[in-house]
């Protein structure tokens, strides 16, 4: 059978559009009697988790078409079943990083028949609190989080309501989590071994909130990798953003204000390091000529700047794709290992640095 839909409205919840007696929507039981088969074979068609013979599965199928039958998975929730829903916490939407994923979760969820509920988390806790609570309601049967700063008790309602959750970016929150990552560390290492051996020695980074994930990672990265080239990180030539163009500017302009500016700096993302863009052109420098810029994510926008930017390459439709795998695995097996799984990254190439 096609992919479900919910219809969602006032008044009394439903189960169907037409029924064969005309006394309200069809149900289940209208669709066996019709189709002279017990309720049971009818759920196994809908579900397609067991093996049904393909003469009766096309019966069904015609009678569930013929009276417009539409599952209801808000009462089959209420049921103790599943509730084909899945949602996705993200946290901040107009970061295209974002879209990207939540289409590789789609992709990967489709085929079960899922579908997914969207939360766009920035405004701060209330909401993401709010979110989840909601999710709890409404018998989730598992939650991909890719806020940053989601913390183990705002999950734990979650946890108890036997949800499936895997976080994104996150190093994990406690063992019921399944966790799907680039290596944040790695990517801020390989930036500063590029910028390295491109000649630059006085090196800077606009990073992400300190103890945001994955700003944490991707900075101790910077300063190890510094290290690691016999350089010294300066608090001086560091500079904090929020993951936006506008704080990238901001964050940008301040280490360009240095007596000594660096010569290259590395952005933990891409739309910081588009902002940082802006700033060494507003004031009059070029780049890569006066300063090199490197960024994280390839964003479309990556090659549409001028200059195009160098980045690395973090595939956000991938970790998409990874995490919905993870969540329908932890759905069928909710007692299994919790997990971790890096996605692989890699440097791309372009006029900036």
């Amino acid at each position: 059978m096609g992919e479900a839909e919910i219809s969602i409205g006032g008044g009394k919840k439903q189960t169907g559009l037409h029924t064969g007696t005309g006394n309200g929507p069809a149900t289940i039981s209208d669709v066996a009697a019709r189709a002279g088969v017990s309720k049971t074979t009818v759920s196994h068609v809908l579900s397609g988790r067991r093996p049904v013979s393909a003469a009766t599965r096309r019966k069904v199928t015609r009678v569930i078409e013929e009276l417009g039958f539409q599952q209801n998975f808000f009462a089959a929730g209420l049921s103790g079943r599943r509730s084909q829903t899945i949602a996705l916490v993200v946290q901040d939407l107009t970061n295209p990083f974002y879209p990207a994923l939540a289409r590789g979760l789609q992709q990967a969820v489709a085929a079960s028949g899922h579908v997914v509920l969207l939360a766009d988390v920035g405004a701060g806790a209330p909401p993401v609190e709010a979110f989840l609570g909601e999710a709890v309601q409404r018998r989730v049967d598992g939650v991909v989080v890719a806020a940053v700063d989601v913390s183990d008790r705002q999950l734990e309602p979650l946890r108890k309501a036997g949800a499936a959750v895997v976080t994104v970016g996150a190093p994990g929150h406690g063992t019921f989590t399944d966790v799907v990552s680039s290596d944040d560390e790695r990517i801020a290492a390989d930036a500063v071994a590029y910028l390295y051996d491109q000649g630059h020695r006085h090196l800077g980074i606009v990073s992400g909130p300190p103890r945001s994930t994955p700003g944490a990672g991707r900075l101790h990265g910077y300063r190890e990798a510094l290290r690691s080239h016999g350089l010294r990180p300066l608090r001086a030539t560091e500079a904090a953003g929020d993951w936006t163009r506008e704080s990238g500017a901001k964050a940008m302009a301040a280490l360009l204000e240095q007596p000594r500016r660096p010569t290259a700096v590395f952005c933990a993302n891409d739309l910081m390091a588009i902002g940082a863009l802006d700033a060494a052109r507003a004031l009059g420098l070029a780049v890569p000529g006066d300063v090199a810029v490197l960024g994280v994510d390839d964003i479309d926008a990556a090659g549409l700047v001028s200059p195009a930017l160098t980045t690395v390459r973090v595939p956000a439709q991938e970790i998409g794709r990874v995490a919905g795998e993870q969540l329908l695995a932890r759905i069928g097996n909710p007692a299994g290992t919790a997990r971790r799984v890096l996605v692989q990254h890699h440097l791309v190439i372009r006029a900036s640095a």
